[in-house]
């Protein structure tokens, strides 16, 4: 996975909006995940259909945070999402 990745949310995941937190539910494990800060916006650009690169870019201008880092932290969250089974690539 690199910063052209452009990641799906498989059709077992749901996800919605609570209060500020989004909720994940992943129906084939029953599995509830909360995403809040970084974290949501993250998830809401991948969900938009950006890829890793413009993802990173929102991070950049939405928090106060140098481009290395952002690259790291979404490239990271991104590969766990992948793992647990919220994200296809």
């Amino acid at each position: 996975m690199d910063l052209d990745t452009r990641l799906t949310i498989p059709p077992q995941v749901i996800s919605r909006l609570v209060g500020d937190e989004t909720v994940l539910l992943d129906l084939k494990s029953g599995e509830y995940f909360g995403l809040d800060g970084v974290s949501k916006s993250i998830w809401d650009a991948i969900s938009e259909g950006k890829t890793l690169a413009e993802t990173t870019d929102d991070v950049v201008s939405e928090y106060e945070v140098d481009e290395a880092r952002a690259q790291s932290d979404v490239l990271e969250f991104a590969s766990t999402l992948v793992e647990k089974g919220l994200l296809s690539d």
